[in-house]
């Protein structure tokens, strides 16, 4: 049985405040959520949910996060009542913890904090993201390096992990994933968002689809996805034929917004899961990825 094993370098206690709105001075809340956050626990648990829908379960799952403090101990706890299997690298220091404040109607107020530092611990971060994995299974590298972490880290842990026949799927931007596209090995499988893709061709922010498409093309990686909130995504593959490099793009689904922070985390689990779990051809996976992030962004 394959086993899938995600890496968030920068998790979060993610704290969302609901009220009647927002404004400027003293802000009195009707309710709030407390969730374990960060890129690859949000792709961990989209994982789960597709495989709890299916009522199958045929992969093995780890997630893999740095932690520390009371925040770090919360976040583990509200990790195993959801059922999401952690392996915690301890950490000197707390947890960061990112508030929300969002409103009836209007524009939500975000504040992330930094990625908390993780001192000396990337070599047993890496340790543990390899342990045990081998050829057919996957590593999912999400989010973003904490302050003491070089931007090059996550196209090195790529590389060992290809070496050893791991498929590498890495989700960053910037600096990282810049590092990671121009390393001597690269990733099997990237999914920046369409300003990310800009960012990362030097085209303008608002480029248009063809644009796109001709710099995800000639990136020479095997699997890029470009997302592009609710105008749907590409799949940039050679997996059409084997052979040509080739762009598809599909639309999606018009459905009413209730949320939007973790819809790509979403996309990215649920395409996993069809991709390389069920074996889906790369259409039927994005199919079913877009599906899953529609219904995720409209609250069911």
């Amino acid at each position: 049985m394959m086993t899938i094993c995600t890496l968030t370098l920068s998790p979060a206690l993610d704290i969302e405040y609901h009220a009647r709105a927002v404004t400027v001075g003293l802000n009195r809340t009707r309710e709030h959520q407390i969730s374990a956050g960060g890129k690859g626990i949000n792709v961990s648990r989209a994982l789960l949910r597709c495989a709890g829908k299916d009522g199958r379960r045929d992969f093995n799952l780890r997630t893999v996060a740095p932690l520390g403090g009371p925040t770090g101990d919360m976040l583990a706890r509200l990790l195993a009542e959801e059922g999401i299997p952690v392996t915690a690298v301890p950490i000197r220091e707390n947890t960061r913890t990112n508030v929300s404040l969002i409103p009836d109607r209007g524009t939500s107020l975000e504040i992330n904090a930094p990625g908390t530092p993780i001192g000396d611990r990337f070599p047993q971060i890496t340790e543990e993201c390899l342990r045990d994995l081998g050829p057919g299974d996957v590593l999912v590298i999400a989010g973003s390096c904490p302050s003491d972490v070089p931007k090059s880290a996550p196209a090195v842990l790529v590389g060992l992990a290809k070496q050893r026949g791991i498929t590498a799927v890495l989700d960053c931007d910037g600096e990282a994933l810049g590092h990671a596209v121009n390393a001597d090995i690269v990733p099997d499988l990237i999914k920046p968002n369409r300003e990310e893709l800009a960012v990362l061709a030097e085209l303008p922010k608002d480029a248009d689809t063809d644009d796109l498409r001709r710099a995800a093309e000639s990136l020479g990686i095997e699997n890029v996805i470009t997302t592009m909130a609710g105008d749907g995504a590409m799949l940039t593959s050679r997996a059409w034929d084997g052979r040509t490099m080739k762009t598809v793009f599909f639309p999606t689904e018009k459905r009413p917004v209730i949320r939007l922070k973790g819809a790509g985390d979403t996309f990215l689990g649920a395409f996993l899961y069809a991709y390389y779990v069920l074996g889906q051809a790369p259409e039927e996976a994005m199919k079913s990825a877009l599906s899953a992030a529609g219904e995720y962004v409209s609250g069911q």
